[in-house]
Order: structure tokens, then C-alpha cells, then sequence
């Protein structure tokens, strides 16, 4: 499950009510209150438009005062799951300071969340494992093992793995992403 206290803690610290929350990030304000309270896990979609709302990284939210400024040891890299999206992200680079972050992207075959999604920064990928399904706007590309990709994150995107393996890539991205 989600600890959506961090979502309510970012809000309160900037004097947000759910209403407001809700009216900058385009969430519900009933939504909002169920993952603030986990009784819901949101989506990968739905936490996207939370931290644009709340102008954070989705990193800011695994952060913690243990993280190194420098190294990421193998064994204590921070995931986030999105079970709805079948999906697992691993953070590779420290959270405390920089303006690029590397995540290593699972993602299992049978995704639903289609919703494009579009924030500041850049981004390139490289697929380690598998196919995936890369969505530029209006433009789709099957990317396989070995190769990569590079888009402005402000193109509404979306990865989908229409295989039926795990596909595994690694991607670095400026901006507000992760």
C-alpha cells in the first residue's frame, strides 16, 4: 500500500485544502482523501498529477533523512509500485540533490492506466530486457532489447508492455519526474 501521508503532509505544508489540491492537480477531492488515509493505492497517473499539483518530484515522496548524497548501494534502492499499472520503479540515483534522476523501470505485461502524461525535463530510456510500447502524442514505438529513446517530457507519454514478458529499461530524466 501507498503511505499517502507524505501527500498530506506536502499538502498541508503549503496551506493546500483538498479543494485546492484537487483544483491545481485535476484529482478529486474524495480521491485525494482516500490516499491520504490509504485506503487506496493511486495510480501512476493520479500521483503524477498529485505532484504537479503539489510541484514535487515523485521521488520527493521516498525520500528520507538517511539517503546518501552520493551512492545508491544495489541492495537499498527505493521502489515504488504501481500495482493498477503493473509496474515497479527503482530509483538509482540519490534523491537529496541533482537535477537528473536514473530509474529502473519492471514493467509486467498487462497494463491498463492509458492516460498520456506530460510534466517538465526530459527523458531517454534504454531497454535492458523485453518490448515496449512508447507513446510520443499521437505516435507509438516498439522499442526491443537494446534500444533507446530520447522525447522533451512536455509530448504527453505513456510505456506499455504489450508482450508477454517483463520488460526492464533504464531511463534518466530532468525535470520533475520521479
Amino acid at each position: 500500500m501507498f503511505d499517502g501521508t507524505k501527500i498530506r503532509n506536502l499538502r498541508l505544508a503549503q496551506k493546500l485544502s483538498l479543494k485546492e489540491l484537487a483544483e491545481k492537480s485535476g484529482v478529486s477531492t474524495s480521491m485525494i482523501s482516500q490516499i491520504e488515509r490509504k485506503n487506496t493505492d493511486p495510480t501512476l497517473t493520479t500521483l503524477y498529477k498529485l505532484c504537479k499539483g503539489l510541484d514535487v518530484s515523485i521521488s520527493s515522496l521516498l525520500e528520507n533523512d538517511e539517503d546518501s548524497t552520493h551512492i545508491i548501494r544495489k541492495d537499498e534502492r527505493k521502489t515504488l509500485n504501481f500495482p493498477q499499472s503493473h509496474s515497479s520503479y527503482q530509483l538509482l540515483t540519490p534523491i537529496t540533490e541533482g537535477t537528473i534522476e536514473m530509474i529502473m523501470i519492471h514493467l509486467e505485461p498487462g497494463q491498463t492506466d492509458q492516460q498520456l502524461v506530460e510534466h517538465s525535463g526530459e527523458e531517454c530510456g534504454y531497454i535492458l530486457q523485453g518490448k515496449m510500447t512508447v507513446i510520443l502524442a499521437d505516435k507509438e514505438y516498439v522499442l526491443s532489447e537494446g534500444d533507446s529513446i530520447r522525447f522533451k517530457s512536455t509530448i504527453p507519454h505513456r510505456f506499455f508492455n504489450h508482450s508477454t514478458e517483463t520488460t526492464i529499461s533504464i531511463w534518466a530524466m530532468t525535470g520533475r519526474v520521479l
